[in-house]
């Protein structure tokens, strides 16, 4: 391999630091744009692998949910229906804790559109893997890389995250047409967690200690954890001293085993 193509490939897996409230730590891993080139998702693909592996403790639930808002890119619905039988995604919803509550729309939605502008989405249909442990992980590495991919890792038991999870996303929903969900999802951005106090940060994880998920918003993998800094050094990760500040991430951790 050529000097520029390792190093191309080290910019991939790039993770730089996103501030967040102590004890929780954050980090974006930049992508190029969503679906991301297979040749720049390989890597991450590995990366990622390893990163889910570390911070599943014992006694630790990894539950895996697909946005359904992009799962139209690179194919990906028809991922999902030749893999649902083993995947058995059930339907719910997601919600930011950050912004007003979900409403269907209004007229002053079509009043304040421009031409050639689209209504804002209606509903953040997100879908919950729900066969064998290893199907949670096959879906992420057959999806990623399409902007669809929201993991939550939990020692209380994945029902038990979702029921606190509900309980803290549904009540403020008044729109009856979407208060039917069996499940709600919080739905996090940088800026959510930058802006966020530690208690306010503890209530939207719902009980998760690690949060991670392929944010549009981010251009990247957005992953949010009490353990993130402590699970990279672990990993052979340093965090640079230069500005900007990045986790150089060394070269085992993005290619193959």
């Amino acid at each position: 391999m050529s000097a520029m193509a390792s190093q191309n490939k080290v910019d991939f897996v790039r993770l730089a630091p996103v501030a967040a409230p102590s004890p929780w730590q954050a980090a974006v891993l930049p992508l190029s744009s969503f679906p991301v080139p297979e040749a720049e998702l390989g890597p991450v693909r590995i990366l990622l692998q390893k990163l889910v592996r570390a911070f599943a403790t014992e006694g630790s639930t990894l539950e895996t949910f697909v946005d359904f808002a992009n799962l139209h890119l690179a194919d990906g619905a028809a991922h999902l229906s030749k893999h649902g039988r083993h995947w058995i995604p059930a339907m719910g919803m997601g919600v930011w804790p950050d912004r007003e509550p979900p409403t269907g729309w209004t007229v002053e939605d079509f009043q304040q559109m421009v031409p050639g502008e689209k209504l804002r989405p209606l509903i953040n249909i997100a879908l919950r893997i729900t066969g064998p442990a290893e199907a949670r992980h096959h879906a992420r590495d057959i999806l990623l890389g399409r902007g669809v991919i929201v993991h939550m890792l939990t020692d209380s038991g994945g029902d038990q995250m979702l029921e606190t999870a509900r309980n803290l996303l549904l009540p403020p929903i008044k729109d009856p047409s979407m208060t039917g969900f069996p499940f709600y999802i919080p739905l996090l951005e940088a800026k959510s967690i930058g802006a966020a106090t530690a208690p306010r940060l503890d209530a939207w994880c719902c009980g998760a200690h690690t949060y991670i998920r392929e944010s549009v918003e981010d251009r990247g993998i957005l992953i949010l954890s009490r353990s993130l800094e402590d699970i990279l050094r672990g990993l052979g990760c340093v965090l640079s001293s230069a500005e900007p500040r990045e986790w150089q991430v060394p070269e085992e951790l993005h290619v193959p085993s």
